[in-house]
């Protein structure tokens, strides 16, 4: 028969497990309970800053607007162009930039109603890129325009339909339609991560004109490697000249350029502008723990108000 004693010892290593297990619960709800309050918190942080980037996109689209009133000539030195690196608001601050989508080449140009001009354009942008080659260019364009076309004959030795990415591990489709946006790229042959992280800069996906009219170049804002990729015949002093001076003095017509043979004669009307329709806007609001990076493509419209096309989030 077990003594008073043993029987003792055993009850209170049991009240000593029970007290531990007790414990351990009551650190585990509490832990629980502090996560959940932190998470609800980094919810309510990202849900002020989504509302501060919107009130962003709104305040973008009126700064257009009254750009488009006061003038039809769009350039660097306007205020539109003038990025916010830091404002503060209660609990965070915000930054922006707006960026002229028509400074960049659009991809959707070599789906237009002149096509050969553009390929040429694409294989000239590709050469000015550094560390990209440009004898991949051209197979590159002729995979772009079987992307757009609404055929299944490919173009050219380059070129790729249904047939070629039906065969891969995971096969899709092309899209047979204007690109949406440049990240389609990733999807079309012969575009690797690499060669779309280095084109990324110099190009965008807009939607062409009537009768698959191309998207002109706005002189007033391109970068240089979009510029010298207008022609084959520019002359790289003047096309200097002319960069060093394209944020203090924009010209309001391109005819300037092409007058003091900045801009070669086969640089047609239609490929070059001094106004922008297309525009990009960043806007990042940083809310106590939340993150909200909001990218909209607005159009304006030669009368009426600016509208967000799309537009895509980044949250953290």
């Amino acid at each position: 028969m077990a003594s008073p004693r043993r029987h003792r010892g055993i009850a209170l290593i049991t009240a000593m497990l029970v007290m531990a297990l007790a414990v351990i619960a009551a650190a585990a709800v509490l832990g629980s309970a502090n996560a959940a309050i932190r998470r609800t918190g980094t919810l309510i942080d990202g849900e002020r800053a989504w509302w501060y980037a919107d009130g962003l996109e709104t305040w973008v689209i009126s700064i257009l607007k009254r750009d488009r009133e006061d003038n039809d000539v769009d350039s660097l030195d306007e205020n539109w162009a003038r990025p916010v690196d830091y404002l503060p608001v209660e609990q965070g601050a915000l930054r922006g930039h707006l960026e002229d989508l028509q400074g960049r080449f659009n991809l959707n140009n070599l789906g237009s109603n002149k096509p050969l001009v553009y390929v040429k354009q694409f294989q000239r942008l590709f050469g000015q890129i550094p560390g990209l080659d440009a004898s991949q260019a051209s197979a590159i364009a002729e995979a772009i325009r079987d992307w757009i076309d609404v055929n299944q004959v490919p173009g050219g030795s380059g070129g790729a339909e249904d047939s070629e990415y039906q065969g891969l591990a995971q096969p899709y489709r092309t899209a047979d339609q204007a690109l949406q946006s440049p990240t389609e790229l990733l999807a079309i042959k012969g575009v690797t991560p690499e060669i779309y992280r280095a084109l990324a800069p110099f190009v965008t996906a807009l939607p062409l004109g009537g009768g698959s009219a191309p998207t002109p170049i706005n002189v007033n804002t391109a970068k240089a490697e979009v510029l010298y990729s207008l022609s084959d015949q520019i002359d790289a002093n003047k096309m200097r000249t002319w960069i060093e001076k394209q944020k203090t003095e924009p010209v309001d017509s391109p005819q300037k350029l092409q007058r003091d043979g900045t801009l070669p004669a086969d640089v047609t009307a239609d490929m070059v502008s001094a106004k922008t329709s297309y525009f990009l806007m960043v806007a990042e609001a940083f809310i106590g723990s939340g993150r909200v990076a909001l990218y909209s493509v607005v159009l304006r419209p030669s009368s009426g108000s600016p509208i967000v096309i799309s537009r895509s989030l980044d949250t953290e």
